[in-house]
């Protein structure tokens, strides 16, 4: 007569490796996702364009100057 044990034993291998591959898997999305997560390759300061036009607006240069260099840049 089979006990109650010998029934839980010889599947709970095949549970225990599905609950390994579970956490492994998670684990897994948790470091993609905080490698990846959205908005970690953004400029964090000002783009040139941004301190071209602050310079124009300061008249730091003329707005040949200005034009050509938002050329250059673009």
């Amino acid at each position: 007569m089979m006990d109650r044990w010998d029934v839980v034993g010889t599947s709970g291998g095949w549970w225990m490796l599905a609950a390994m591959a579970i956490v492994a898997a998670a684990i897994v999305v948790s470091v993609w996702l905080i490698v990846h997560r959205p908005g970690a390759h953004t400029a964090i300061g000002p783009t040139a364009i941004d301190l071209l036009r602050e310079r124009f607006a300061r008249g730091e240069i003329t707005r040949e100057q200005f034009e050509e260099a938002k050329r250059v840049l673009s």
